[in-house]
């Protein structure tokens, strides 16, 4: 019995742990929505201003978020519900569309009332973001990583490529 609620006690604490973990998360990650190399390109200055009209504007992107949610779960519904609606998945993707575009929006006028603007540099940062490489180490040119994960090598296969087995 004491095992058992030791068990709830540190499902419960790891609850609250991650519950408090997502509350401090920043408010600009809407940004590397939009940008993926705007939270390490942004100075403090041009994030906390950021943060506050992103602030201000959350009243209006809450029901686009919850619209975007809502018509990507409908989606999801019609590709795995088995009964394919060309109609209703059409409905559900111009819906998504218009919210995703509606957000959008709202973010590229945010960015655009930050202070300081962005500089040259940093747009062209943003321009130049590779997601698959590191940003800080961009001159190398040296051979790839080596890959860890080797396959092993395939089963010889019968006329009926079928694997034989030994």
């Amino acid at each position: 019995m004491k095992k058992v609620r030791c068990f709830l006690y540190s499902i419960i604490l790891a609850g609250m742990a991650v519950t408090a973990s997502a509350q401090q998360a920043p408010v600009n990650t809407i940004g590397d929505r939009f940008f993926p190399a705007l939270g390490r390109v942004l100075t403090d200055d041009q994030r906390q201003s950021l943060r506050q009209i992103i602030l201000a504007q959350r009243d209006r992107m809450r029901p686009l978020e919850q619209q975007l949610r809502t018509a990507r779960l409908g989606l999801l519904g019609q590709i795995s519900g088995g009964q394919f609606d060309e109609n209703l998945v059409r409905q559900y993707a111009e819906q998504s569309a218009r919210a995703e575009s509606e957000l959008t929006v709202i973010f590229a006028r945010d960015l655009s009332q930050m202070q300081p603007p962005l500089s040259a540099q940093q747009i062209k940062q943003l321009k130049n973001f590779q997601p698959a490489r590191f940003q800080d180490n961009q001159d190398d040119s040296g051979p790839p990583p080596e890959s860890h994960f080797k396959l092993p090598l395939p089963l010889p296969r019968d006329t009926n490529d079928l694997p034989i087995v030994r």
